[in-house]
């Protein structure tokens, strides 16, 4: 394969020498250079699958016919540049929906240039192999693009909290037991697995935090602002459209569980001095020696 990097100009200035190529038996292809772009192609496709796309809002920006009655759709899906995660995800779930060539489908994939000859020795037919023919070239960006790539972004976005959720729940799992914790992360991932030994790793995370958060603020052991760093990067409780992420729902919680009754009910029976560092906002250095708390 010989690969060339031309601008438009210089596509139309090698036609010659692309013709002769093409009659030497070599198959002529063409794509986007580099991924500042919104095109994607679905390739294999029959002619009732074109009028669907345009149903759909997905009219192709160029339309070809690869072999006869097999076309290639070049799909626009913004003006602009798509990430090439996000264009092979459209170009794979059109494919699979209008019955395009999954296996073909990718950010990088060749289309076939119109106006030269598909090579391919089982579409000879009178000693002439067929033309790749240009249908409909408007150029423009699919009507339902922009919702696509929306509906894309979400997916990887949930797919991208359920592979932080797992990561969390293994480090939860993979706390070391029964021993005494400094580090506030730490004490709320051992704290969070005798949760889940109880309940079930399919238990109620946010009823697992909640939990863990007043006995974090009862030991004495953490200030506020640490039991939020732990929730905020321990918790499994991470979902999609939460109110200011998961940065705000730490914040909340360790508020919440700082001032819950239980655990003000259970600092009043501690010392002066304890209850001055409590006030504030800090660990104190007795509570630092008390035992670890358990669930």
């Amino acid at each position: 394969m010989e690969k060339r990097s031309w601008s438009a100009q210089e596509l139309e200035q090698s036609v010659a020498w692309l013709k002769r190529m093409n009659v030497r038996g070599h198959d002529v292809f063409i794509r986007p250079e580099g991924d500042g772009h919104g095109l994607v192609l679905v390739d294999g496709l029959q002619r009732p699958a074109l009028a669907s796309l345009a149903e759909r809002g997905l009219t192709p920006a160029a339309t070809i016919e690869a072999s006869p009655g097999r076309f290639q759709a070049w799909v626009k899906l913004s003006a602009g540049a798509v990430p090439a995660e996000v264009r092979e995800l459209a170009a794979r779930s059109m494919a699979q929906h209008y019955g395009g060539t999954v296996e073909r489908a990718s950010s990088r994939a060749w289309g076939r240039l119109a106006g030269f000859t598909h090579q391919a020795p089982e579409l000879r037919c009178d000693d002439r192999q067929p033309y790749v023919l240009a249908h409909e070239c408007p150029g423009r960006v699919a009507a339902e693009g922009p919702a696509l790539l929306r509906h894309i972004d979400e997916w990887l976005e949930w797919q991208r909290e359920r592979q932080e959720q797992a990561a969390r729940l293994e480090a939860i799992q993979a706390a070391p037991d029964h021993i005494w914790q400094r580090d506030a992360l730490l004490a709320y991932q051992q704290q969070a697995q005798r949760f889940l030994g109880r309940h079930g790793a399919a238990g109620d995370y946010q009823r697992m935090d909640w939990t863990v958060a007043i006995e974090l603020a009862k030991s004495g052991r953490f200030s506020r602002q640490e039991i939020e760093r732990a929730l905020r990067e321990g918790s499994p409780h991470i979902e999609r459209g939460q109110p200011g992420g998961i940065e705000d729902y730490a914040r909340r919680v360790a508020a919440r569980a700082w001032d819950a009754p239980e655990v003000l009910e259970h600092w009043r029976g501690q010392g002066h001095e304890i209850q001055q560092q409590r006030a504030l906002g800090r660990a104190s250095e007795r509570g630092r020696e008390g035992p670890s708390p358990s669930l």
